[in-house]
């Protein structure tokens, strides 16, 4: 489950949805049924592209790039706690000294679908996914660190039954997004630091729907199958202060432009007298901005073994107004088109407490709340999306001096949402749940300088 892969999905599923509604053979299909058939079928196009942005920022953001944060409710912009401050706030490196960070989740979705006036409820089938992230910082000097991060901040991926209502809209899709993100940061002075880092994103899509040919001469099913990989380049930089009670951070993570290059789409057992409308060895181009995110974020002492952290993030949805897509070979049934988008702007806020039981063991808790970025009119089974809300805890062992053993656990929730896109018509209540455990470890490459507090 990666990330801006979220981003390949979106410019895939365009590509993948190619729907007709009443087919008894081409030949007698009129000129106004083709044009109807033409707009249902670019209307299922444009649903798809919503998958994505699930995983972006407030829709289906996946707030799992460190356990220590985690815990605490996925703060650290003004908590630099371990390496895993390249992802949260790239300054905060001045501040946690050379070492290496691990961590692996298990993402466990759960979402479910009530169609509008009927008793049909649909549960998708159960997968687990597996997020990770890779954190490396090096001190090149007293003021100076390098660090690397390899992470999975998007993915997804949902499989529907087999005759579920929606299965011409989508039947699976499969998203794997990694980043990698070479960053420095400078100390200016005791309390101050700056950071940056450059980003390259790398994932890919994997979308799968059924096609409705209906008729008595058309036995078996049509399936599209849309397959793409895609890479952006971006930017995070930060500041950090810090002093003995309180820590401030501010970082802005800048727009990535996912690009999609000859992508295949793919259409299996298309009746011979549709062949011509989805045409072989067809491939398509597409892009797709993710919106910049500004972040701030502090930690201040309770008391001697308690620490409070608290998150403010602010993602610029709005400039995402529509989605395109551009096909190699067009036909009458699968033309080039763009798709209103409309989303707003959206803000999340996460807190979370530390707890220093002893000199080995810290224990951690924290919640947040996200607002959705998807305009009402726009839920699809890709990102059956709403405002949701998580809790978090987690802990750290000491196991040896500079090996430490770090765990967390999340719980998401997503609140009910009854809809009726506005593109393709499909009309339900979706709800989802997220159940995600992780582990990870520390490894401190230089032992501390200064002296550790004895409760």
């Amino acid at each position: 489950m990666d990330a801006q892969l979220l981003f390949l999905c979106w410019l895939l599923k365009f590509r993948s949805h190619f729907i007709v509604k009443e087919f008894k053979t081409f030949i007698n299909i009129t000129e106004s049924k083709r044009y109807v058939m033409k707009k249902i079928f670019l209307t299922l196009l444009f649903m798809n592209a919503l998958c994505i942005q699930k995983s972006i920022a407030g829709g289906f953001k996946i707030g799992l790039q460190g356990q220590k944060q985690l815990g605490m409710g996925h703060t650290g912009v003004g908590f630099a706690q371990d390496a895993a401050t390249i992802y949260f706030n790239p300054a905060g490196m001045s501040f946690v000294g050379s070492q290496l960070n691990a961590s692996f989740f298990a993402l466990m979705p759960s979402t479910s679908f009530h169609e509008s006036n009927t008793n049909t409820l649909t549960h998708a089938v159960n997968q687990v996914f597996t997020p990770f992230s890779f954190y490396g910082n090096v001190k090149l000097s007293k003021k100076m660190n390098f660090g690397l991060g390899i992470y999975t901040p998007f993915g997804s991926g949902v499989l529907y039954p087999n005759e579920w209502t929606g299965r011409y809209i989508l039947r699976s899709i499969e998203l794997q997004v990694i980043y990698f993100q070479p960053s420095i940061s400078y100390r200016i002075s005791d309390a101050v630091s700056i950071g940056g880092g450059f980003v390259y994103a790398s994932g890919h899509v994997d979308l799968r729907k059924d096609i409705p040919i209906q008729g008595a001469a058309f036995a078996e099913t049509a399936h599209a199958k849309l397959y793409g990989k895609g890479n952006g380049v971006g930017y995070n930089i930060g500041t950090y202060i810090k002093t003995d009670k309180i820590n401030f951070g501010l970082t802005y993570h800048s727009k990535v432009n996912m690009k999609v290059d000859n992508g295949d789409a793919i259409f299996e057992n298309i009746p011979t007298a549709l062949a011509s409308n989805f045409p072989k060895n067809n491939t398509f181009n597409a892009e797709l901005p993710l919106p910049s995110e500004l972040a701030f974020g502090t930690s201040f002492k309770i008391s001697k073994r308690t620490r409070f952290a608290a998150d403010i993030n602010y993602t610029f949805w709005k400039s995402f107004d529509s989605l395109g897509f551009d096909y190699q070979m067009n036909t009458s049934t699968l033309s080039d088109a763009k798709s209103p988008r409309l989303y707003k702007n959206a803000f999340s806020i996460k807190g979370g407490l530390q707890y220093n039981a002893s000199n080995a063991i810290q224990l951690r808790a924290g919640a947040f709340y996200d607002q959705t970025p998807v305009a009402d009119g726009y839920v699809a089974p890709e990102l059956p999306d709403n405002n949701k809300v998580g809790l978090t805890c987690g802990a750290t062992f000491k196991i040896l001096e500079r090996f430490h053993i770090d765990c967390s656990i999340l719980y998401e929730s997503v609140a009910k949402r009854t809809q009726k896109n506005l593109e393709t018509g499909l009309e339900g209540t979706f709800q989802t749940k997220a159940f995600a455990p992780g582990v990870g470890v520390t490894y401190l490459l230089q032992k501390r300088t200064y002296k550790r507090k004895r409760y």
